[in-house]
């Protein structure tokens, strides 16, 4: 008799679809995914939901009409499922007592690394926020942190560049434990050299101690701001100056803890590639990571 290979279930077609696909009878696949306590119910409504939200994606002008017609789910049900996120449905349809196949097969796995920012942003705010965005931006910038999340209520920054961001004076002159999350991303740039191509698109410091002073500024007006089990993203990444290798994120992770801040999580974002200046050797690692931190304000 021929092994069933139920490794290749696949959570995105129906029972009856995979017991072809593995060649054995509906019942049998049953009482296998029920002895391995797989969240059967979960994995439907999660490939419901991707194959949905992945159309939109692709297909941002479409109506509701189209996308049901091409789907094949009514239009209340699209409707329902686009104004979910990830972090809701894992919430409100999960068995924390099985196991989801899109996890076993790395589909739906929430990772230490990646080289896509937004991935990590929406696994942040699925783990640590209950699916929610961030109460508040201090360093919003152009809102490119924002481009497949929701937006945060309130955004600052030191030099704003749109309406709907305040001075970071702003922030300064409010009360204490006012958010519940906060997140910033401090300019990476470090140098005392006239302005290149790159440092025209960010601010940059012109010395380590004003980039760790900005650091120390940004921590401490945090931890005011953030009530008691607050929720506190940095990210942040070490550079080279003067052909000496500074490690920014050793720093912040210091000075946080010693604020009172509790390191919850590390994640590591790949670049997928990086301007390069003409040079004769190379004299340390090319820096082709940054983190995000994910911290708790302990008290």
């Amino acid at each position: 008799m021929t092994k069933i290979q139920y490794d290749r279930y696949n959570p995105s077609l129906s029972l009856k679809e995979n017991a072809v696909l593995l060649n054995c009878s509906v019942s049998a696949l049953k009482k296998h995914l029920k002895k391995e306590q797989v969240d059967v119910g979960y994995d439907s409504i999660y490939s419901r939901w991707k194959t949905i939200n992945d159309y939109k994606e692709d297909h941002p002008s479409d109506s509701l009409r189209k996308k049901s017609e091409e789907l094949g789910y009514s239009i209340n049900t699209i409707r329902k499922y686009e104004a979910m996120s990830e972090g809701v449905l894992d919430v409100s349809f999960r068995d924390t007592e099985k196991v989801s196949r899109f996890d076993i097969k790395h589909e739906n796995c929430i990772k230490s690394i990646s080289d896509n920012q937004d991935e990590i942003l929406r696994w942040i705010i699925q783990l640590y926020n209950e699916g929610n965005t961030f109460d508040a931006d201090l360093t919003a910038s152009v809102l490119k942190f924002y481009k497949n999340i929701p937006t945060p209520s309130y955004l600052f920054d030191k030099y704003p560049q749109l309406p709907n961001i305040k001075n970071l004076d702003e922030a300064e002159k409010l009360q204490d434990s006012v958010f519940h999350s906060i997140v910033f991303d401090l300019p990476f740039i470090l140098s005392n050299k006239t302005p290149s191509k790159l440092k025209e698109r960010f601010t940059q410091f012109y010395s380590k101690e004003e980039l760790f002073n900005a650091n120390d500024s940004m921590l401490n007006l945090s931890h005011r701001l953030l009530c008691t089990k607050g929720l506190l993203v940095v990210k942040t990444m070490d550079v080279c100056f003067g052909s000496r290798q500074v490690w920014v994120s050793d720093y912040v992770l210091s000075k946080a803890q010693e604020l009172g801040f509790e390191l919850m999580d590390k994640f590591i974002l790949i670049a997928k590639m990086r301007m390069f200046k003409k040079t004769r050797r190379q004299n340390m690692a090319r820096k082709y990571h940054s983190y995000f931190f994910v911290f708790k304000k302990k008290h």
